[in-house]
């Protein structure tokens, strides 16, 4: 995966996520454990520009790590001599007093001290308590399921034990993954919903919730040179759709097979705010996610 202009191949999908979220927003999302609240929560953890910098240096040394094989960082040309000084001596300690390392090659080995506590959660004054509720808590859940259907993909396709792998390859795949995914956070989510068109033909919206007022639209890029036609959809549907009764929220969620989106990150800038359509806002969001 290209992020921060570097290439990754060896990151596993939670800090790729973390990286994704980064680039999308300068922050990043986790559940984490809150003490004035005696209990966990969702969290976003803003980052600063220089902190940014940091973790995607961190991260790409890991990244090289994990390709070499060997068994210090030092040893690795590629990784910067400060990350492979700090990595090399880092262990870790229980709370039942066992130790192990250094080295102990985790993640937060190659942050250093400062990133760790950030992203960890031992400096809790940076993060940000997601309290939401409604349609606000149905839309940040649309989110973290975008976020998670990568890895869900990947877990399918290569089932342990010798299971059969549960193919993830069209549209039809991804809406019956996401309403799985949905129905347990608000029971009125159906699929297919029939969205009028001005010329009076009908087309369909892949989910739909009434209570939220919320469409979500699949789009499935399964060739190099398909992902213009699929971003011409979706300026079509966003003046169909919108006009659905039911159309406050148009949610996209664009699954690109082939990684043939040059910039995903500017197609979801680009295609996310507020529209009007036949004088009535409508909110659009959209979240383009690799396989």
């Amino acid at each position: 995966m290209r992020l921060f202009d570097h290439d990754f191949e060896y990151l596993d999908d939670e800090h790729l996520q973390d990286m994704v979220s980064l680039q999308r927003e300068g922050a990043i999302y986790s559940d984490q454990w809150v003490d004035h609240l005696d209990d966990f929560r969702h969290v976003r953890i803003p980052f600063t520009s220089d902190e940014v910098i940091e973790y995607v240096r961190s991260m790409k040394a890991l990244d090289h790590f994990l390709s070499s094989g060997k068994e210090w960082a030092r040893e690795v040309p590629e990784i910067p001599p400060d990350i492979a000084s700090r990595a090399d001596a880092y262990g870790i300690h229980t709370v039942n007093g066992e130790s192990f390392g250094p080295p102990w090659h985790c993640p937060a080995a190659f942050m250093g001290v400062h990133l760790e506590r950030i992203v960890c959660g031992m400096d809790q004054s940076r993060r940000q308590v997601i309290e939401e509720q409604g349609t606000a808590l149905f839309l940040s859940t649309i989110r973290r399921a975008a976020d998670a259907l990568t890895p869900a993909i990947r877990c399918f396709a290569n089932r342990e034990r010798g299971l059969q792998s549960w193919p993830v390859t069209r549209e039809d795949d991804i809406r019956d993954l996401l309403y799985a995914m949905l129905r347990a956070s608000i029971s009125d989510i159906r699929r297919e919903e029939p969205v009028p068109s001005r010329v009076g033909a009908s087309r369909v919206a892949d989910l739909h919730s009434g209570l939220a007022k919320t469409l979500i639209e699949i789009k499935w890029i399964g060739a190099k040179g398909r992902w213009r036609r699929v971003l011409d959809e979706m300026l079509v549907d966003i003046q169909t759709y919108g006009r659905h009764p039911d159309c406050d929220h148009l949610v996209f969620i664009v699954v690109d097979s082939v990684r043939g989106v040059p910039d995903p990150y500017l197609v979801e800038s680009d295609l996310t705010g507020e529209q009007i359509i036949d004088g009535k806002p409508v909110r659009v969001i959209t979240y383009v996610r690799g396989t």
